[in-house]
């Protein structure tokens, strides 16, 4: 059985962070939160082999680390069912911008990449709106989870966002929602696909080629190849989406459910101002939708 709103949940997250963040096993249940959330006998997080072994990979696959299956079918549906709770406080985001999230430059051509506009379109649930026992923020917080994604960046050290918006948010994609062609701020991003849109929403990028103003130009005009990439729900998408320049494709049909989780390589990082308005529609003191 799922534990009901507010009534486990709060239970799993204490038990998610354990002791030092580690996951212990339920009471009386003799099996591993960890395992019903991850499916840890595929994807053993836990083993700092493992995650070498996915660093590898995803060095070889452009930047990109897809980990099918990463999530149970309970873990799954708990989130999901998170996602659909919080659904009606989303703040609809209808914004141009360029692909490097920067203000323009005007003494370029208006077809430069710093100055050519993309369309995004979706609607998130900010950091600051999630639920006091949300599972999906407990998962977040996981030094589990976080040190693994730290093994596989190949780093000393991995910090959770400072960002009281965009550390973990949902993004939710109905029909004609899209995220236009661009760069992120942070080094990397982990990307949790909760569902799948019943056609489009596809992830595409094209690697490295940030800086590479020729290039981006050509990805823009559509005259250059890509990497095209339909995950299932309950796959974990680890991208190097600073360096390769990467967009969501318009949704068809159906709805397309994600969740980031933000790490950073030094702490007290936050989203510049410019693309927290673009993506969040206000900043962290401005009036929120919460529920009651």
């Amino acid at each position: 059985l799922l534990p009901k709103p507010g009534m486990f949940a709060r239970r799993w997250c204490d038990l998610i962070r354990g002791c030092n963040g580690a996951f212990r096993p339920l009471s009386g249940k003799g099996r591993p939160v960890l395992e019903h959330i991850i499916d840890t006998s595929r994807h053993p997080i836990h083993d700092p082999e493992y995650a070498k072994t996915c660093g590898e990979k995803m060095a070889a696959n452009n930047g990109l680390c897809e980990l099918n299956g990463f999530l149970t079918d309970e873990g799954v549906s708990l989130i999901q069912r998170e996602a659909k709770r919080l659904r009606s406080l989303a703040f609809s985001s209808s914004e141009t911008h360029n692909a490097y999230l920067e203000k323009e430059d005007p003494s370029l051509p208006m077809d430069h990449p710093r100055n050519a506009q993309q369309r995004s379109t979706k609607t998130l649930v900010a950091f600051d709106q999630l639920e006091e026992d949300s599972l999906l923020n407990c998962l977040y917080h996981s030094n589990t989870l976080r040190s693994f994604v730290k093994d596989v960046m190949d780093l000393s050290e991995l910090y959770i966002s400072a960002d009281p918006m965009n550390a973990v948010h949902l993004n939710y994609f109905a029909k004609g929602d899209e995220l236009g062609w661009h760069f992120d701020n942070s080094e990397f991003f982990v990307n949790l696909i909760l569902q799948t849109a019943d056609k489009g929403g596809a992830f595409e990028f094209s690697p490295s080629t940030r800086r590479k103003d020729d290039i981006v130009k050509k990805v823009l005009e559509g005259k250059w190849e890509t990497t095209v990439v339909g995950p299932s729900a309950g796959t974990l998408l680890i991208f190097r989406g600073r360096h390769s320049i990467h967009r969501v494709r318009p949704v068809e049909n159906g709805e397309r459910v994600t969740a980031i989780l933000t790490y950073e390589a030094q702490p007290g990082v936050k989203m510049n101002e410019y693309t927290r308005k673009k993506f969040f529609g206000r900043g962290p003191e401005d009036p929120k939708l919460v529920k009651a």
